[in-house]
């Protein structure tokens, strides 16, 4: 493994997601974060930082894992992903932050605390980091997701917010 402290500022946002939540989770229609090198690696299809999956219209089941780099981004993303209504995000649980509160807690359907640390992957070296300083929880927007955690196996908590109905999509505020 890697050590997590020797990511440079450059490289910080980009991390890979384990295959095993993809396959604990998938099939996934589409990752709008997608890693340069291998866009296609999480969903069928993958929109890169040169494709800004934040301005193209999402489809289908929405695979999540955004740029940790910052409020902003996250709230961006997780705002999106809820007025679509159908994926999971994984992202670090800021529960004290009011975005969290704004754009997770009041639109999600469930969320996963995974139990353990996240052993992203370095996308040059295909090696999982180790040292991960966060926790880590799953997102469910839409009655299959939800259904998906129940199911997965992954290790962890589940907490239901919400009765999700399938196919509807709730407005995140801004």
């Amino acid at each position: 493994m890697i050590p997590f402290s020797s990511r440079t500022a450059a490289t910080r946002d980009d991390w890979q997601t384990p295959l095993h939540y993809i396959a604990a989770l998938g099939p996934f229609d589409l990752d709008p974060c997608a890693n340069i090198d291998n866009p296609t690696r999480c969903a069928a299809k993958g929109f890169t930082i040169d494709h800004n999956g934040l301005a193209r219209e999402w489809r289908g089941r929405v695979w999540l894992n955004p740029p940790y780099g910052g409020i902003a981004p996250a709230k961006a993303w997780l705002s999106k992903l809820a007025r679509h209504g159908n994926g999971v995000a994984l992202i670090p649980p800021r529960v004290g932050a009011r975005w969290f509160h704004d754009v997770v807690l009041s639109t999600a359907d469930a969320i996963l605390f995974l139990k353990g640390r996240v052993a992203f992957i370095d996308p040059a070296a295909q090696q999982p980091v180790k040292g991960n300083n966060a926790d880590s929880i799953l997102i469910a927007y839409g009655a299959a997701n939800v259904m998906a955690f129940e199911h997965c196996g992954l290790d962890g908590m589940l907490w239901k917010l919400r009765p999700a109905q399938a196919g509807a999509a709730r407005n995140a505020r801004p």
